[in-house]
């Protein structure tokens, strides 16, 4: 190994070792790579570096990336309304007038004035799009950049309303397989390892409870989950499969695909890692801005983090499960992940070209 490599192994060893201590998180799996090869891998906890993550958001980034193949074979446009897809929309008044002008970009910049989340399980039962209603007659319009899980919710059924076939086929078929990703799955096979990610959905249940909702279904807090996914809407109306969330995977897994981000030449892929003139701090799918310098990224609630920056030709995937806390209480990341940062910078980031 050369003594760069060690460095930077030795270095991120550090940090990693250094937040778990702190109990930032019980488990961790994290690697540095450049768009050729890895650079580093590190495990704390009873993480192995092969082991599945509920991924929680980061979902959303192989979600974008099966949309903008679908532009690409031109199924879709950016600028096409996403009503223009759906009959229960179209056909249906008040739908119809509230996504006029709501695209196809807009959902994946966030910008589509969807209210940020709200709990289709308390109306577990009825169809998607009666739910949706119901969500957005009792829920402000919003301004500007938005962050909404029902934006990703929207783009699921686009895939599989464009594919005719169910999500998790189609992220086998269409991402998986093709692009060589790995183990990246919704519906993680019981023989295989998962690290849990969370004791039931506490922060959930008082987020119903703040806006006076009620829901009987709820996991028993104090309870490991291991296998299904975190995210209510994912697990309790979804079944463990929506655009937004539901994705196993191991770090390798996300790592090649930022690698393919990284090796684009393909103008759509390149600018949805570019920050967006409607959207500030997005691209398309993406997050970008101060906390991903000279670059993108995204987070999962769960504890998981990708950023990878084309310019210096460095990145790193960071899956943590930093709400597998019996209490419920999870850590915010920032501070590990931008020590993270600082480390990889620091130790392999080329002079950007």
């Amino acid at each position: 190994m050369e003594k760069s490599t060690q460095r930077l192994q030795q270095a991120l060893q550090d940090v990693v070792e250094r937040y778990h201590a702190a109990g930032y998180f019980p488990d961790a799996a994290v690697r540095v790579f450049d768009r050729e090869k890895t650079l580093a891998v590190c495990c704390a906890g009873s993480a192995k570096a092969d082991d599945l993550f509920d991924v929680a958001s980061l979902t959303k980034i192989a979600t974008a990336t099966q949309i903008f193949h679908l532009i690409q074979r031109g199924k879709i446009r950016l600028e096409d309304e996403i009503g223009a897809y759906f009959p229960e929309i179209s056909d249906d008044g008040y739908l119809s007038r509230r996504f006029a002008g709501v695209t196809v970009y807009r959902l994946l910049t966030h910008t589509s004035t969807l209210a940020a989340w709200y709990p289709f399980y308390s109306r577990r039962g009825e169809e998607f799009f009666s739910v949706l209603q119901y969500a957005l007659k009792h829920t402000q319009p919003t301004e500007g950049v938005v962050y909404s899980d029902l934006n990703f919710m929207l783009l699921g059924k686009l895939l599989e309303k464009i594919q005719e076939k169910p999500l998790a086929r189609c992220l086998r078929e269409d991402l998986a397989e093709p692009l060589r990703l790995g183990k990246m799955t919704y519906h993680p096979a019981a023989e295989e390892s998962v690290i849990p990610s969370c004791y039931g959905n506490p922060i959930e249940e008082r987020m119903c409870a703040e806006r006076g909702i009620s829901f009987d279904g709820f996991r028993p807090q104090g309870v490991p989950v291991r296998g299904t996914v975190n995210d209510g809407n994912s697990h309790y109306y979804f079944g463990d499969e929506a655009g937004h969330a539901g994705i196993f995977a191991t770090a390798e897994a996300y790592e090649r695909l930022c690698r393919y981000y990284m090796n684009a030449q393909d103008e759509l892929l390149q600018s949805a890692q570019r920050e967006q003139k409607a959207a500030p701090g997005r691209g398309m799918g993406f997050q970008t801005g101060m906390t991903y310098p000279h670059g993108c990224g995204h987070t999962g609630f769960t504890g998981t983090a990708i950023f990878f920056s084309r310019a210096y030709n460095v990145g790193v995937v960071s899956f943590t499960n930093r709400l597998y806390f019996p209490q419920g209480n999870g850590h915010d990341l920032s501070e590990f992940r931008r020590a993270l940062h600082e480390a990889m910078f620091a130790l392999c980031a080329q002079s950007p070209r």
